[in-house]
C-alpha cells in the first residue's frame, strides 16, 4: 500500500474538486475529507479509505474495489455505475446517496446506512448486508420517458439478517436465495419481488405488499403478514404453518395448490381443483 505523506494530504483534499480520473490506488487515505469532490472514473482500488468523507462527492464510474471503506460517509453523493466489489464498506454511511447501477456484488454492507438511497439496477449479488438499514430505499425497476424500463436490484444470495427494510420500495425487485431471518420488511413494496427460496424465518412483513411476488419454496417460519396483501402471491407448496397472523383473505387472494400447508387456525376449501376459499376455524 502506497502511504502518502500526512503533509500531502492538505494539498490532496484541496485538489479534491479536480481528482477525475485519477489513480489513486493503493493509497493509505483514511480519514481524509473529499467532501463536494469530482472523482468521475478515479481508480481507488485496493486503498485504504477508512472514516473517509465523500458527502455530496462526484463518483460516478470511480472503482473501489477491494477498498477498506468501513465508516466511510457517503451520504448524498452520487455513485452511478460505481464499482464496489468485495469493497469493506461495513457501518458506511449511503445516506439519501443515488447507486443506480453500481457493482456492489460480495461486498461487506453489514451495518451500513443506506436509508432512503436509490438502488436502482444495482447489483448486491453474494453481498453481506446483515443489519443494514434500508429503510425507504428504492431498488425498484421504473421506466424512463424514452420508454427503457430500469431493474430492480439484484440481491441474489444476498445475507439480509436482521436488516431493517422498513417503507422499502423492492417492487420487481430480485431477491431469492436470500437469508432476511428477522429482518423488517413492514410496509415494504414487495410487488412483483422474486423472493423463491428466500429465508423469511421471524421476518416482519407487517402491512408488506406482496401483490404477485414469487415465494415459491420460501422459509415463513414464525414470518408476521399482519395486514400485508398477498393479491396472486405465489405460494403454491409453501410451508405457511408456522406463519403468524395470516387472514382467511390474505390466503384466499394467494396462489396456492393443496401441497400448501396453512397454519392450524385456517381451513381451505376447495372450491374447484384450483379455485380456493380460506375460512377461520371456528
Amino acid at each position: 500500500m502506497t502511504e502518502i505523506d500526512k503533509n500531502d494530504l492538505p494539498m490532496l483534499q484541496e485538489s479534491k474538486k479536480n481528482l477525475s480520473s485519477k489513480n489513486l490506488s493503493h493509497s493509505n487515505l483514511d480519514g481524509i475529507d473529499f467532501s463536494f469532490g469530482n472523482f468521475i472514473s478515479t481508480n481507488f482500488k485496493e486503498a485504504s479509505l477508512k472514516n473517509a468523507n465523500f458527502t455530496s462527492a462526484k463518483l460516478d464510474s470511480a472503482d473501489f474495489t477491494k477498498t477498506d471503506l468501513s465508516c466511510t460517509n457517503f451520504s448524498s453523493a452520487k455513485l452511478f455505475k460505481t464499482i464496489l466489489f468485495q469493497a469493506n464498506l461495513s457501518e458506511a454511511n449511503f445516506t439519501e446517496s443515488d447507486l443506480m447501477g453500481a457493482n456492489l456484488s460480495a461486498a461487506n454492507l453489514s451495518n451500513v446506512n443506506l436509508s432512503r438511497c436509490s438502488l436502482i439496477e444495482a447489483n448486491l449479488i453474494d453481498s453481506d448486508l446483515t443489519g443494514a438499514n434500508l429503510k425507504e430505499a428504492k431498488l425498484v425497476g421504473r421506466f424512463t420517458r424514452e420508454g427503457y424500463f430500469s431493474r430492480g436490484a439484484n440481491l441474489t444470495r444476498c445475507i439480509l439478517k436482521g436488516a431493517d427494510l422498513t417503507g422499502a420500495d423492492c417492487h420487481g425487485a430480485d431477491i431469492p436465495d436470500t437469508d432476511l431471518r428477522e429482518a423488517n420488511l413492514s410496509n415494504a413494496n414487495l410487488i412483483e419481488a422474486d423472493l423463491r427460496r428466500a429465508n423469511l424465518s421471524g421476518a416482519n412483513l407487517t402491512g408488506a405488499n406482496l401483490s404477485e411476488a414469487n415465494l415459491r419454496k420460501t422459509i415463513l417460519a414464525g414470518a408476521n403478514f399482519k395486514d400485508a396483501t398477498l393479491s396472486e402471491t405465489k405460494l403454491t407448496g409453501v410451508d405457511l404453518s408456522q406463519a403468524i397472523n395470516l387472514s382467511p383473505e390474505e390466503v384466499t387472494s394467494a396462489i396456492i395448490d393443496k401441497k400448501t400447508k396453512i397454519p392450524d387456525y385456517l381451513e381451505i376449501v376447495w372450491i374447484s381443483d384450483e379455485a380456493h376459499e380460506c375460512k377461520a376455524c371456528s
